[in-house]
């Protein structure tokens, strides 16, 4: 029986993915095995050549921890399990960091994982919306009773992120002009924002994160406080709420 399209594609996708489904796709197929295998490995160096720069694009601190060698063994492991899935490669990737934790058994590499989450977020934010963003002008004006009580808008490109380690000096040790962290195991909060054009790293307390991601899904800032004072009881939200503003964390209120 002649095998249907479907079925021939799928098996294309698979040997794309590992040589040894050459066999069968050929079998699929009226071309001799040898040429089929031939055309098939020059097809494959090309795609997994385009993969592996997606991910080094996306992953240069991870690319830098681990070296060429790793970081090529660890996309070619990554592709078998997660070949792409859309023709944007600025899309590939996002489930490297989970794919790492499971191939690096090493527990001196078990910030791996998290570093990976941090520059899939600085990836993501390179590319996120640019949104209308309140004026100082408009954010004195408003009222404090009309602030407390509404949900304010986020900008696209933020990310909050908690870690064991500390991911934000590591990725700022990647950087020109960095210098190298301290203490990788230290534990962090960090925002990734994006006040320009270019997505940065900065370091939060746990009580800004916490009412961070609370604003994130909407609570009020009346109810953001309240998280961010459980966490801890001397929380400023007045003098975090300006430096959310200053790097465009924070870019209005809802409906206004």
């Amino acid at each position: 029986m002649k095998a249907s399209l479907a079925d021939t594609q799928q098996a294309f996708c698979s040997a794309v993915r590992d040589a040894r489904e050459d066999a069968a796709l050929s079998g699929r197929l009226s071309t001799p095995p040898n040429i089929v295998s031939g055309r098939l490995s020059l097809y494959r160096r090309n795609v997994q050549s385009a993969w592996l720069a997606a991910l080094k694009n996306a992953y240069p601190v991870l690319l830098a921890l681990t070296g060429e060698r790793y970081f090529t063994g660890l996309a070619q492991g990554y592709a078998k399990d997660h070949p792409s899935e859309s023709g944007d490669l600025n899309q590939y990737g996002a489930h490297l960091p989970e794919f790492i934790e499971r191939w690096e058994q090493n527990a001196l590499y078990g910030y791996f994982g998290d570093v990976a989450r941090l520059e899939w977020a600085v990836h993501n934010a390179w590319y996120a919306a640019d949104p209308r963003v309140t004026s100082t002008q408009q954010w004195q004006e408003t009222g404090s009773e009309r602030l407390l009580n509404s949900r304010l808008t986020t900008h696209p490109a933020c990310s909050a992120m908690r870690s064991r380690h500390s991911i934000g000096d590591i990725w700022r040790a990647h950087q020109p002009g960095g210098d190298a962290p301290r203490d990788i195991d230290a534990a962090a909060c960090v925002l990734v924002v994006r006040p320009h054009w270019r997505p940065v790293v900065v370091d939060q307390t746990l009580a800004a994160h916490d009412a961070f991601l609370a604003l994130q899904h909407g609570r009020t800032l009346n109810e953001a406080i309240d998280v961010g004072l459980e966490a801890n009881s001397a929380f400023d939200i007045a003098a975090q709420l300006q430096v959310w503003i200053s790097i465009a964390a924070v870019t209005g209120m809802v409906g206004a």
